[in-house]
């Protein structure tokens, strides 16, 4: 008769027992106002990928006095992501700050929004009494694949009394490839026909539509 081996007695079964080390969960919003730099850029990107309300709040909040620019990115990348009308619009004041490395980043943000929440954000800007802010519109809507990006900007070249927002849109138009506004260019050498810098600008966006 062959040996058997002995079953081992089953453990007796039971509740579970609750883990005393086990940490409580972390709520994002309540992180991000944390001391370790790391903890914020992680509450950061979890809100990007998860936004309860009041999340777009917050994130503007920490972004309004954050100094580590790891945080800054995170941030900027969450409301990018979140991209609801209310994310854009909180994203505006920032293109009006002196530090030009948070303004060019949150017109990046805006950029990496879809185009139909975007745009209808930066669109009054075009109408702002700053020609500073009129230039970030310009370069914003630029970036933009909308099918109104061409007469947006059209519109710029023919009304916009400040040549350098003039100028913005004619680069803005070159980059994006749009020789349905030529004509609109040749208004803007009109306007400015002293303008050595507009003649260039307008000759230059002439010949990449004509492939020169």
């Amino acid at each position: 008769m062959g040996l058997v081996r002995k079953k081992s007695a089953a453990a007796p079964s039971g509740p579970a027992v609750p883990d005393a080390q086990a940490a409580p969960p972390v709520d994002p919003l309540a992180a991000l106002e944390e001391a370790d730099p790391s903890v914020r850029r992680d509450a950061a990107h979890g809100l990007g990928h998860a936004a309860p309300p009041g999340a777009v709040a917050a994130l503007v909040r920490r972004l309004e006095t954050e100094g580590d620019a790891g945080v800054r990115e995170a941030i900027l990348t969450a409301l990018a992501r979140i991209a609801t009308d209310e994310a854009a619009a909180a994203l505006l004041p920032f293109l009006d700050r002196e530090d030009a490395a948070l303004r060019n980043a949150a017109l990046e943000s805006l950029q990496q929004m879809p185009a139909g929440v975007a745009a209808p954000a930066l669109l009054p800007l075009l109408r702002h009494a700053d020609p500073d802010l009129r230039i970030f519109a310009v370069q914003g809507l630029g970036g933009l694949a909308h099918p109104g990006r061409a007469d947006w900007l059209a519109a710029v070249l023919e009304r916009d009394a400040d040549v350098n927002v003039g100028l913005a849109a004619v680069e803005a138009l070159a980059e994006a490839g749009s020789p349905e506004a030529l004509s609109s260019l040749e208004t803007l050498a009109r306007r400015f026909p002293d303008d050595a810098f507009v003649a260039f600008a307008v000759d230059a966006a002439r010949s990449s539509f004509n492939g020169g």
